[in-house]
C-alpha cells in the first residue's frame, strides 16, 4: 500500500511541475511575443526612412542633368511606384519649381518610369499628386522606359536632357505625405 501512495505523490508532484513549466513557458512567449512585435515595428519604421532618403538628395536642390538621367536609371525598377518628371529647355522654356501658388501641367513634363493621369497641385508648399479617379500611378513596361531613357540621352530630340545641364528638383507627394516621386525642370 506504501508503494501507492508513494506514486500516486510522484504522479501529483509530476503534474504540478508540468503545469508550473508549462505556465512559465507561456509567460515568457507572451513578453517575447511583444518585444518581437515591437521590433518588427521599428524595423519597418527604418526601411521606410531607408526608403524615402534616396529621394531626398532631389529635395528642393539643384542637381546636374547627370544626376537626372541616374534617377531615372535608379528608379526603373519601381514601376507603377514612382514616377519622375523632366522638363528641358527643348519642352519649352524654362519653369520655376519654387513652390508658389500654381502647379505647373503634367503635359508640360515627360513622365519616366511609371505614368499618371493625376493633376499635380501645390500644397502646404509641396507638389502634391491628387488622387483623381483611378490609380495614382500606373505601371509602364520597361520596352517604354528603355525607350524613354535612350530618347533622354539621344540630342536630336527636344527631350534630351544634357548631363552637364542644370536642373531645380522638388519631391512629389500623394495625399497620404508618402514620397511618390520627383520633378525636374532645366534652368536657363
Amino acid at each position: 500500500m506504501d508503494g501507492n501512495i508513494t506514486k500516486a505523490l510522484w504522479l501529483g508532484v509530476s503534474i504540478l511541475l508540468f503545469v508550473a513549466v508549462v505556465s512559465i513557458g507561456i509567460t515568457v512567449f507572451s513578453g517575447m511575443k511583444d518585444i518581437g512585435d515591437t521590433a518588427n515595428d521599428r524595423i519597418g519604421s527604418i526601411a521606410a526612412s531607408l526608403a524615402d532618403e534616396e529621394f531626398r538628395a532631389y529635395d528642393g536642390k539643384q542637381v546636374k542633368g547627370d544626376d537626372v538621367l541616374s534617377a531615372i536609371g535608379s528608379f526603373g525598377g519601381q514601376s507603377g511606384e514612382v514616377i519622375v518628371l523632366v522638363r528641358t529647355l527643348g519642352d519649352g522654356s524654362a519653369l520655376d519649381l519654387e513652390p508658389g501658388t500654381t502647379a505647373p501641367a503634367l503635359s508640360s513634363f515627360e513622365q519616366y518610369v511609371s505614368r499618371t493621369g493625376a493633376a499635380l497641385k501645390v500644397e502646404d508648399k509641396c507638389f502634391m499628386l491628387t488622387s483623381g479617379t483611378g490609380e495614382l500611378l500606373t505601371v509602364q513596361s520597361k520596352t517604354l522606359q528603355d525607350a524613354a531613357r535612350r530618347d533622354a540621352e539621344n540630342s536630336n530630340l527636344g527631350k534630351y536632357i544634357n548631363p552637364s545641364g542644370r536642373f531645380m528638383s522638388q519631391l512629389i507627394y500623394d495625399s497620404n505625405q508618402k514620397i511618390r516621386g520627383a520633378i525636374f525642370a532645366q534652368m536657363e
